[in-house]
C-alpha cells in the first residue's frame, strides 16, 4: 500500500481519491483512510484526502488543523475521520489530545455538523497498544463532548490483534495497516451502523 501512497502525492503531499457526484462521504485521515475509501467506493461514491504517517500530535509532516482551511465540508453528507493511529500518549496528555481533537471538530463542525471519528484499531506492538488505549480514549471524551459519533474499528478487526479473521487476512505483516478485506470488514459494520441509526 505504502508504495502505491508514494505515487499520488496532491496537494501539500496530501493524497486525494476524487470522484464525480455529490452527497458522498468524505473520509480524511492517515494511511488507513485509502483502503477503508477504496472499501467504500465499492458500494457508492466517495471522497478521500490523506497521508501516511500523519497525526493530530505532531504537525511536522502535515498541520491537519491548517490544512481543514482548504476543504469544503459542506459539499459531503457525512465526514469520516480516520486519525489517531500514529499519535501515541500518555495517559498524562490525554487532556491536551482532548483538546486538539475538540478543535479539529468544531473546524469542521462549522461547515458539517455530520461527523464520526473511526478509532484506531489495535496494533501488534503491544507497547504502542497501550499508548494507543489514551488516544482512543481521548477521541472519545472529545466526541462526547462535541457530540459527534465515533466507531470502533475494533469491532470489525478484533480487540486482540490478529492478522486473520475466519481465515480472512484483515491486517498487514507490519502489525498496522488493515487489508481490503480487513476495510471491508470495517465498511459492513459502518454501514450496519447507519442503518440502524436511520431506523
Amino acid at each position: 500500500m505504502k508504495k502505491i501512497l508514494r505515487f499520488k502525492i496532491a496537494l501539500s503531499f496530501l493524497f486525494a481519491l476524487p470522484f464525480i457526484g455529490q452527497c458522498k462521504p468524505l473520509f480524511i485521515g492517515d494511511s488507513l483512510t485509502y483502503e477503508l475509501a477504496m472499501s467504500y467506493k465499492k458500494i457508492a461514491p466517495v471522497d478521500a484526502k490523506f497521508l501516511e504517517s500523519t497525526g493530530l500530535k505532531s504537525t511536522k509532516i502535515l498541520h491537519w488543523q491548517n490544512y481543514l482551511q482548504h476543504i469544503d465540508f459542506s459539499r459531503y453528507d457525512t465526514v469520516y475521520i480516520v486519525l489517531g493511529t500514529n499519535d501515541f500518549i500518555q495517559k498524562s496528555e490525554i487532556p491536551d489530545y482532548q483538546n486538539k481533537v475538540s478543535a479539529f471538530i468544531r473546524a469542521i463542525k462549522k461547515e458539517n455538523s455530520n461527523i464520526i471519528w473511526m478509532l484506531p484499531p489495535t496494533l501488534k506492538n503491544i507497547q504502542k497498544n497501550k499508548l494507543l488505549s489514551n488516544t482512543r480514549e481521548a477521541i472519545r471524551q472529545a466526541a462526547r463532548q462535541n457530540k459527534i459519533k465515533t466507531i470502533d474499528t475494533r469491532l470489525s478487526l478484533g480487540y486482540q490483534y490478529t492478522e486473520s479473521i475466519n481465515g480472512i487476512k484483515v491486517r498487514t505483516s507490519d502489525g498496522i495497516h488493515i487489508t481490503e478485506n480487513g476495510a471491508d470488514n470495517v465498511i459492513r459494520g459502518l454501514i450496519n451502523v447507519d442503518k440502524e441509526n436511520n431506523r
